[in-house]
């Protein structure tokens, strides 16, 4: 997995500066939105806008348009329930369109959209090539496959596919896709400006700005800047009081600051409306560390629940599961086979990460030394991935790397998780008390 270049990872920002001071927080073209600071009131709801084309599909069978439309605002409704079982009627919808009009390009990227979502990059980038046969400077499907190439650790890649998608189309999606590019590859302050960008250039639904906040957010906190993180979120809470994606972060920035009951407010809200895998295993964490024991197993059981409903609506990937039963020491043998299994076809930086861990669960040290190397390559600012980093160099016998990098992650986020974070200073002050090595 090679590092983005310097040259490849400038070019990248000085087209994002240019195209930002231009366009300032104009919407892109497609988008019906307004900027940050304009009412949301005249914007239609995501079941509202299906219902709308739901209606004319049924009187109008052969209109492209709106069969592309209705994909899309399946696609949408997906986003904001994280209920899988839209993509299926999203995919039906740019099916449909394609059939009546074989060279709409609309429809090509959508079945594109609905092959990433579901974490098919192979068929993803399939689909986005054709619509790119179809129309060369489709801003999308460039987008498509920087995702693709993301998840496939093939980060230079995905930064060439970005730039191109920030040339043709500046908008939400370009400025938030670099932003997550320039964050894995380390650059924190590029990241949050990018992110900032995105915000301030609107998007034709409410969630999807609310989203970008919520990422603001939590990249302000990986570095432990919480203080911004705290009036990133209260300014999205504002705005946007039942997205999932904000609940989550909000829940994220008070269990930093040890409001574990604020924290599972937050949390139990976000689960309320979208129970997605990392709300639940936060909320479930937060139980045990308050010795709920009970609700922890919930939450647990729920994990379980998920990953079973993803794979019955066609969504692949489970390095989350194989973290999960690793963190929790159940299954090992299982999750090590799962995480051996994602790492072969999506080799990116969290992958290795979950697959690292899975190996010093399982107390294959040097299987996980050799992978975690893998994960620490872009400098990504991830606590955990240090944590791990430090535990297993300190089983390993390797004192002073394993101080390093147990430094590393107290020093990036002193509170990175409420179970981790103990345990990585409790871990440090053990190697800090032991004779040097001779």
């Amino acid at each position: 997995m090679a590092r983005p270049s310097g040259t490849g990872m400038r070019t990248l920002l000085v087209a994002a500066t240019a195209v930002a001071l231009t366009l300032g927080i104009t919407p892109s073209a497609g988008a019906t939105s307004h900027g940050p600071g304009g009412s949301h009131q005249d914007r239609p709801s995501v079941d509202q806008t299906i219902e709308r084309l739901t209606a004319k599909t049924r009187q109008h069978r052969r209109d492209r348009a709106a069969w592309t439309a209705l994909g899309d605002a399946f696609m949408q409704k997906a986003r904001e329930t994280a209920d899988a079982s839209y993509y299926a009627r999203a995919e039906q919808a740019f099916e449909r369109a394609r059939t009546l009009d074989g060279r709409g390009v609309d429809a090509v990227v959508g079945l594109a959209w609905v092959q990433s979502v579901r974490h098919e990059f192979e068929k993803s980038i399939d689909w986005a090539k054709k619509a790119l046969e179809l129309d060369p400077a489709n801003a999308a499907a460039y987008g498509l496959l920087g995702d693709a190439a993301m998840e496939l650790g093939e980060y230079e890649l995905a930064a060439e596919h970005y730039q191109r998608m920030l040339d043709l189309r500046p908008d939400i999606s370009a400025y938030s896709r670099t932003a997550h590019l320039l964050f894995v590859a380390g650059d924190v302050r590029r990241a949050a400006w990018l992110m900032g960008q995105a915000i301030n250039a609107g998007a034709p639904y409410a969630e999807n700005t609310a989203w970008c906040r919520a990422q603001l957010a939590l990249m302000h906190l990986a570095t432990g800047n919480l203080v911004a993180a705290e009036q990133i979120v209260e300014q999205a809470i504002t705005r946007a009081p039942h997205n999932y994606h904000v609940l989550f972060a909000q829940g994220r920035v008070r269990a930093a600051r040890a409001n574990y009951a604020g924290a599972i407010e937050s949390y139990r809200r976000a689960s309320a409306i979208a129970p997605q895998h990392e709300v639940v295993v936060a909320l479930g964490r937060l139980y045990a560390v308050t010795d709920d024991r009970k609700s922890a197993e919930q939450q647990w059981a729920l994990v379980d629940t998920i990953a079973r409903l993803n794979k019955a609506n066609g969504v692949q990937g489970d390095a989350q599961i194989a973290r999960f039963l690793a963190d929790r020491e159940r299954r090992l043998d299982e999750a090590l086979t799962i995480a051996e299994r994602e790492f072969k076809h999506r080799p990116n930086v969290f992958v290795a990460d979950a697959l690292a861990w899975t190996y010093y669960k399982n107390g294959r040290y040097a299987d996980a030394r050799r992978t975690i190397t893998k994960a620490l390559a872009q400098s990504t600012p991830d606590a955990s991935f240090f944590f791990h980093a430090g535990m297993i160099y300190a089983k390993l016998g390797d004192r002073v790397t394993a101080q390093r990098h147990l430094g590393q992650a107290l020093s990036l986020n002193p509170a990175f998780d409420p179970i981790d974070a103990p345990i990585a200073a409790a871990t440090l002050a053990e190697l800090g008390s032991r004779p040097s090595e001779p």
